[in-house]
Parts: C-alpha cells; structure tokens; sequence
C-alpha cells in the first residue's frame, strides 16, 4: 500500500516498529520482516519472491532498515511505519496496523489520517494549498469512477486529504486532469475480494442465524454459506465456487508440498521442523492414535514448513488455512469423502472464520491463542462435521466445543524455541478437531451456542497481560531455558 503511494521504484526501506509491540519479541519469528520488505517492493502476499526478497534488495543497491522506538501514531500492539523514499528522492508515509490473517487497517497515510482496509482503490487528492474543493472533485470523479466513499482530514500544516474509495482502477491520466498540479496518489487493493457497490449487508453473526436461514429457505448450511459469499463479494456462484476451489488447491500443496514434490524448504538451527520424524515414526505402525488422526498431524507439520514458490494459506493465524485442511484431508482420505464434501467443509469452515471476525480480533496480539489455533479448532471441527454430513445442530455444537476447550491460552512463541509451545498447539487443533467433530455426532450437546462462546473467549483474550498476547515476553517464554533460546538466536540474527 505504501508502495502505491509512492508510485515509482524504490531506494530506500525504513520500517519503524514499537519496542513495546508484537514485533520486538518475535520479529523474524514468522518472516514478519520478508514480508515487510516485500510490500515495500510491491510484491502481493502470494508473490514467490517473497523468501528471496533481502537477496533481491541486495543485488539492486535497495537499501533497508528496520527501527525499533517508540511507536507514537499508534497504539496498536501490529503497528507499524513505513518510509520509502523512491529513486527520485520522492518520499512517501504509512503507518498501519496488522490485524490479522493478512488483514491490515490504516492510520496515516502521508501524514493524514486515513482508515482503510485495502479491499478498495482509493484516490487520494494532497491540497497541500486548499486549492480544490470537496464537492466538485467529488462530481468529476463520479463521472469516470463508482466511488463508494468520500471523505476529508483537514490538518493544521498540511492542508487537507481528499480521499474517494472506488472498486475501479483508476486512470492516473484523468485523475491529473481533474486535480492539475495537485499531488496524488491511488492506493491499490490487497485483498482479493474488492468492495462493490452491490456487497449486501452480512447475512449472519452467528451460527444460529446461520441454521434459521437455512431452516426458513430449506437449504443447508453449505447453500447458505454461498449465499454469504455471493452477497460479500457480489461475484456468481460459480466465481465462488472456483475461487474456493483455487484456495483448495494452495492448501492441498501446502500441506503436501514437502512429500510429494522435489521442493527444499528455508531452515536455520531454530526452525524446528518435525515433518521427518513423524513420518518416520508412523511408518513403524506402532502407534496408539487412529489413521486419521496420524495424517492430520503428517499434513499440519507439512503446513509447518517454509518453501519458496509454495503458498501459505492463512487463516487466521499465517499457517492458519493449512491446518485447518490437515483435518479436512484426513478425515476425508482415511473415510472416503469425495471433493465435493471436502469443498463444503471448506466453506462451513470459513463461515466460522467470518462469524469469529466479526465478532472478535482473532489474533495472538489480541485475545491470545485462541484467536488462533483456538479458531481454527473451531472452523476445522465445524468443517469435518459438514463433511461427514452432519446436522447443522452438531456443525455448531463440534464448533462451540472446539473452541471452549481453548479459552484463556496465551500467545507466548519462544523465539529461537523451535516453534515451541506454538507446535504443541497447532496438534492440539488439528487432532482435537476431529475428536470434537465425533463427540458433536455423538450428541453431546456443548450448552453455549458458538457465538456465545466466541464472545466468552474475547472477554478473557481482552483481559490478558499484555506479555502473554504475543510479544515473547511472558507464559513459556519467561521460563529460565526459554529466555537461553531468546538470547540465543537474537544473537544468531545478529551475525547473519
């Protein structure tokens, strides 16, 4: 997004994080700063450069540098500032916060005060000198572009920021009409679905609602589910369907990659890969747990590993998709589901995924753990029971109890810890998933109905010590060896 503003390529990188945030306890941790830099660059999340990215800065003289202070625009525990200066000496600004599963808001755009959420080009007008007014450049650009939004930040030294959020991209040629020599900007979109003018109203909040549509048009959760994303992103069904689809297949090679192709994944001493071992160990065939259950944790130590030209599907936390998908295939491989099960799992899944956003910030930073694996317990248990053609009643009750059983964790990554208790937690989720999917078919009856329980862990996150809500500062990380493996690959970066 910084990169839109400033509109032509890049010298220099400055990032600016909070020495009391996230980032200064974990940066690193999970490429947080490739992927820094490779924004910076204009590179999309999905872009296989990412992982070479420093090499690439290296080799074209790009210089970077990333800057721990005191982050006073913001106090988010994501936050972050960019400062890039372009090959003519041009500078541009943003400061944003993270939010979660490759969301993002901004706060600062240049200097002025602008929220947004990249689902959206924006046009941004700088009258530096008031020169322009509201309401005519608001007429202009209606007539070339659908602006779905307007809106100002009057500032005291820097004038005023006009800015429109349209679904079309802009021409750059007639925005100089309309503004002369007025400086601006377009911001492009980051997310994939862009916000149109015909994206309805949510349909849902809760799982209950979810099954009193579904009960009143005489469709299933999964028909419904569609409905949801149709009036989200004003596509068809079928560009639904397909887009689902494509999201499928990432997932299936994230989680097959590393056994099935020719690939070499990115490791250090500290990366904490498990997939060998475990493979290893289950072909013995001595083992206590079932099939399913084995392949779930072969598939989500697959997800675990980093290889370039491979996408990682997030959701909510980076790897989030792909565990999610390691219970799905299991189940579905070791009982012989068809795709088209696994697909409506999917969007059962992600269905639980929506209801959790807006209902909570389902982030590590924000109410612990479980905004993480605890969600994706829940959108995994919920998928697997779909799948199995469950009730809708057993859906929300193999959700609802996924997702009790993580309330209160924390977020506590030991860097340099070989993905400990992080590792621990994600087999947890993607084992227990199923186990719930089972007791929920089993009739057990979870008494919370699924939002209830969402809003239960939100209170709890909310009221974590901030040194247990990612910043490798508290919980496992305060313990005596894990503050050794802290000191010793900060010193490890140090020399790289």
């Amino acid at each position: 997004m910084c990169n839109s503003l400033l509109g032509e390529d890049v010298k220099e990188i400055l990032v600016k994080l909070d020495t009391e945030g996230s980032f200064a306890g974990t940066f690193g941790l999970m490429n947080e700063d490739l992927g820094m830099l490779a924004g910076a660059l204009g590179d999309l999340p999905d872009d296989e450069r990412l992982f070479s990215t420093k090499s690439y800065c290296r080799n074209n003289g790009i210089k970077y540098e990333f800057d721990f202070c005191a982050m006073k625009e913001s106090p988010h525990i994501n936050a972050v500032k960019f400062i890039l200066t372009g090959v003519s000496g041009k500078t541009s600004t943003l400061v944003a916060n993270s939010t979660g599963g490759g969301m993002v808001e901004t706060v600062l755009v240049n200097g002025y005060p602008y929220t947004g959420k990249g689902d959206t080009y924006v046009v941004l007008v700088f009258d530096k000198d008031r020169k322009l007014s509201f309401k005519e450049l608001a007429t202009q650009l209606a007539g070339r572009l659908d602006i779905l939004e307007e809106g100002a930040s009057d500032t005291d030294d820097k004038g005023i920021l006009y800015w429109y959020r349209t679904p079309d991209d802009p021409s750059k040629d007639f925005l100089k009409e309309v503004v002369g020599d007025v400086d601006f900007a377009v911001m492009k979109p980051v997310l994939p679905v862009i916000t149109r003018r015909d994206k309805k109203e949510q349909l849902f909040d809760t799982v209950t609602d979810w099954r009193r549509l579904a009960e009143e048009q005489g469709k299933g959760l999964y028909e419904v589910a569609l409905d949801y994303q149709m009036a989200a992103s004003g596509w068809t069904r079928e560009q639904v369907i397909d887009y689902m689809k494509n999201v499928r297949a990432k997932m299936h090679r994230q989680t097959h990659a590393i056994y099935d192709e020719d690939v070499k994944p990115l490791e250090t001493p500290y990366s904490g890969y498990h997939y060998k071992q475990w493979s290893e160990y289950i072909a013995t065939g001595k083992r206590f747990s079932g099939n399913a259950i084995n392949k779930a944790i072969y598939y989500a130590l697959a997800a675990t590993t980093t290889i370039p030209g491979v996408h990682i599907v997030p959701g909510p936390m980076g790897t989030g998709g792909g565990f999610v998908y390691s219970a799905l295939c299991a189940v579905k491989e070791e009982f012989g589901y068809s795709d088209e099960d696994l697909l409506k799992g999917l969007f059962i899944a992600a269905g639980i995924g929506a209801i959790c956003y807006t209902r909570t910030g389902p982030t590590g930073e924000v109410i612990g753990c479980t905004g993480e694996c605890g969600v994706c317990c829940a959108m995994a248990a919920a998928g697997v029971a779909e799948m199995a053609g469950s009730t809708p009643e057993q859906v929300e009750a193999a959700a609802s109890l996924a997702l009790q059983t993580t309330v209160g964790w924390p977020c506590d990554p030991i860097p340099g810890g070989k993905m400990q208790p992080c590792l621990s937690r994600v087999i947890t989720v993607v084992t227990m998933a199923i186990t719930f999917a089972e007791f929920a078919r089993s009739g057990r009856d979870p008494v919370l109905p699924f939002h209830e329980v969402v809003d239960v862990a939100d209170k709890i996150g909310r009221g974590l010590s901030g040194d247990l809500l990612c910043t490798s500062r508290g919980g496992h990380c305060a313990a005596p060896t894990a503050q050794q493996c802290i000191q010793a690959i900060n010193e490890w970066h140090r020399q790289q």
